[in-house]
């Protein structure tokens, strides 16, 4: 009877380890997807500072949506791929941060959704302009666009891929 309560007593030891080895481990295993869909996170930005087109679009899933600023229409990878010209051909940008918010990890960690604020230093170099609240834009004025980004993004093939998400609109202030 002993060796059988000491048997016992030995297995619910090691299953109780078992169990929290294994809680440690999934902590640890959130943290390193977190990490991995923050350095993705940053790798966007940083194709959009370098005008990297190609890497920038290499990011999107094919199946992408994101409602547009100024239109009743999703904007579908696609659409986006675009309209990268028509937006680079007016602005060069000198800098982005991106400060981490939050991020929720959804579907066994196959699903992130990433919420950050960029910080945006850059030069306007299109033509002298008046944007929607009146303001002129002049050719060569340094601009500073604080925006709000909670992106969506989906891991297919042990890749993260930008599935969608919401960005609202900047906040300029002349540097």
């Amino acid at each position: 009877m002993k060796k059988v309560v000491i048997l016992l007593l030995a297995f619910a030891y090691q299953l109780d380890a078992s169990v929290l080895a294994q809680g440690s481990h999934g902590i640890r295993d959130k943290e390193k997807i977190k990490e991995e869909v923050w350095e993705v996170v940053q790798k966007r930005n940083t194709t959009w500072l370098e005008n990297d087109f190609k890497g920038h679009m290499a990011i999107y899933h094919p199946d992408f949506r994101r409602w547009s600023l100024h239109s009743k229409t999703l904007m579908t990878k696609d659409i986006f791929a675009s309209f990268w010209d028509g937006i680079k051909k007016n602005e060069a940008v000198i800098k982005i941060e991106v400060e981490r918010k939050e991020m929720q990890l959804l579907d066994e960690g196959r699903l992130a959704i990433a919420h950050y604020t960029i910080d945006e230093i850059y030069q306007w170099i299109g033509e002298s302009r008046t944007n929607d609240k009146g303001e002129t834009i002049k050719k060569g004025q340094v601009l500073n666009g604080k925006l709000r980004f909670s992106d969506i993004y989906l891991k297919v093939n042990d890749q993260w891929q930008y599935l969608g998400g919401h960005r609202d609109g900047a906040f300029l202030k002349e540097q």
